[in-house]
């Protein structure tokens, strides 16, 4: 590895970046919130550090005339005689980070889902965005009873 590689340096972030995600998840899966609330300062540190580096090499493409993309960075490290191995795990790395927080994302949509649905009912505001059938919002006469308990 060439100290001056700024893509094995991303390289390297990005793992500890996907780290951090499948902690995330399980500290999701636990009902975490103290460990979920560490991660999310971690992953923000980190992320910023991915955003340096990534700044600092598009700022040196454009200083030799080339593109921020696949083609660009490619051109690039050729010129740089550097590997482009590389770059090569880099794109993977940054497709599966990608799913993974996603995923993530799918799990706190639908735990605030759930927790929206539940405060419904206990307070007695039905939704009322859906119907049924006979016309009446999901739930509106049952969510009452508890809403007024």
């Amino acid at each position: 590895m060439s100290p001056n590689n700024p893509i094995e340096t991303l390289c390297q972030h990005t793992l500890r970046l996907l780290d951090l995600i499948l902690q995330e998840r399980q500290a999701l899966q636990d009902h975490d919130l103290d460990r979920m609330g560490a991660l999310l300062g971690v992953k923000e540190e980190r992320t910023q550090e991915i955003m340096r580096i990534e700044l600092g090499l598009r700022q040196q493409l454009e200083r030799e005339g080339l593109s921020m993309n696949a083609q660009g960075i490619s051109a690039w490290m050729q010129r740089q005689r550097l590997d482009l191995a590389a770059w090569r795990r880099l794109r993977i790395q940054l497709h599966l980070l990608q799913d993974l927080n996603g995923i993530n994302g799918h799990i706190v949509s639908r735990a605030e889902r759930n927790t929206q649905k539940l405060l419904e009912i206990l307070t007695g505001q039905p939704d009322h965005s859906v119907y049924r059938r006979d016309g009446m919002s999901r739930g509106s006469r049952w969510m009452r009873a508890y809403g007024s308990a």
